[in-house]
């Protein structure tokens, strides 16, 4: 699961910066980051700045049995969960 977030923050991050452009400064990179979304990923929709405030909705968990994974909660996505 760690692996899996530490994945995701770097996609999230090239994603941001390749649509700040050849440019990249940190101003073109929060500037593109605040009007940032795209869909398909693997934690579904990814929005920004909704993101600093929401959960990203998608996710399955597996777990190891005789030494084999298996899924135990299958992949869905949800709505966002709300930090609070």
């Amino acid at each position: 699961m760690h692996m899996l977030t530490g994945y995701m923050s770097a996609d999230l991050f090239v994603s941001i910066a390749q649509k700040a452009g050849r440019d990249l400064t940190v101003t073109h990179f929060q500037n593109a980051a605040q009007s940032f979304s795209d869909t398909g990923t693997l934690v579904g929709d990814r929005s920004e700045p909704k993101g600093q405030k929401d959960s990203f909705g998608c996710g399955a968990l597996v777990r190891l049995k005789d030494g084999a994974y298996e899924v135990s909660v299958p992949f869905t996505c949800r709505p966002p969960i709300p930090f609070t």
